[in-house]
């Protein structure tokens, strides 16, 4: 039985842990915000830059926090799809991304957030390109590059690192294997025929 057949396929969702972690962050901040807008306006010696500031941090954070109430309703069901096939996220697209397309995984780190970027065919990204998510990320596309899928795992149950590891697991498994060295063939002398 060959290693690839031993993985089983990983369904990976939302912690709730975290989403609850940032919805209450997100919650405490919005009414700080609101409460600073709200008792400056009384108060003298206040510019109406910090009101103005206050104002909208309060939409800001409040945006974050119904978004994050969402996130915690739907967190039952999982939103990364590992199979010895490829790899699925449901957030940027519906599609898989078979491991014969993915040239390369890396970890990528940005202002001490991690993600696990996918250097896939560009043909491949093309496809990913057109969702609103990924256009919204279309500035850390291009510091990976613009044949990258960039994987998210912030909210997940699993760290960045064991998403990168089980991803290059899965991808040394799932694809076809490829000499990386050429190798030189040796050329039989014809026999004479007689």
């Amino acid at each position: 039985m060959s290693e690839s057949q031993n993985l089983p396929n990983l369904a990976i969702g939302y912690s709730r842990a975290r989403l609850l972690m940032f919805f209450g962050g997100s919650l405490v901040l919005t009414l700080l915000c609101a409460a600073l807008a709200f008792s400056w306006q009384e108060g003298k010696n206040v510019t109406t830059f910090e009101v103005a500031a206050c104002y909208i941090g309060a939409v800001f954070f409040g945006l974050a926090t119904c978004r994050m109430l969402l996130r915690l309703i739907s967190a039952r069901q999982p939103v990364v799809y590992i199979s010895r096939v490829g790899i699925r996220d449901t957030r940027l697209a519906d599609e898989t991304i078979a491991w014969s397309a993915v040239r390369k995984i890396f970890l990528w780190e940005q202002r001490a957030r991690k993600f696990v970027v996918l250097k896939v065919d560009p043909l491949v990204a093309e496809r990913f390109s057109g969702g609103f998510l990924t256009q919204a990320l279309s500035m850390m596309n291009k510091a990976v590059g613009a044949d990258s899928v960039i994987v998210n795992a912030g909210g997940l149950t699993t760290t960045t690192e064991t998403l990168l590891d089980t991803c290059k697991q899965y991808w040394g498994a799932g694809r076809p294997a490829h000499v990386d060295h050429a190798v030189t063939e040796v050329e039989v002398e014809p026999e004479p025929v007689s």
